[in-house]
């Protein structure tokens, strides 16, 4: 194995830990939300620190650093926020969105979106591993991360990477897909 290869592997558990972590928690936030419903709306933030941040900086570690504008992030709850990658990331047939967000940032940007659906968590990975890799993303080993399920992808060497995760409440999976992505995918 080359010592990319081993860097790249070492990343990916990395990210895949992070991401798991990171969907438990959405999910909780997500159920505990879901008690008091919000008005639609659309909001800018500052940076936060989130896993998708620590992702994007994990997946361009190698990469050569440079100057940039500091990130921009946008979230919106029962919508797609504007400028999505609905492309990449797209939304699963009978599924209700929850949460939506993207911060673009150099060399890569982050999306996620939380929804819910009437559906197995098999039938959602099913899928997204369709989805994904008819898109030209690689499943990576591993359909789980501490009981959780989750499946990453990846593309463009590593550059791209994807998750989806889900957790299972009777009839009803919430799923959270994560994304870091190249500037191209946003188009």
């Amino acid at each position: 194995m080359t010592e990319q290869t081993l860097r790249t592997g070492r990343t990916l558990t990395a990210t895949r830990t992070r991401l798991a972590a990171a969907a438990a928690t959405a999910a909780v936030v997500l159920l505990t939300a879901c008690s008091s419903p919000a008005p639609s709306e659309s909001s800018s933030a500052a940076p936060q620190g989130t896993a998708s941040q620590s992702t994007a900086a994990t997946a361009s570690s190698s990469a050569v650093p440079t100057a940039t504008a500091a990130p921009s992030a946008e979230t919106a709850v029962k919508e797609l926020v504007a400028g999505f990658p609905a492309t990449v990331l797209p939304l699963m047939k009978g599924a209700q969105i929850q949460t939506s967000s993207i911060q673009h940032a150099e060399p890569v940007s982050t999306a996620a979106l939380t929804a819910t659906v009437t559906a197995p968590s098999a039938d959602v990975l099913s899928y997204y591993t369709k989805a994904f890799t008819d898109q030209g993303f690689k499943a990576q080993p591993g359909d789980a991360v501490d009981g959780v399920p989750l499946k990453t992808f990846v593309r463009a060497d590593g550059a791209e990477i994807l998750t989806v995760s889900v957790i299972q409440t009777a009839s009803t999976a919430t799923f959270t897909l994560g994304a870091t992505l190249l500037p191209a995918s946003f188009k």
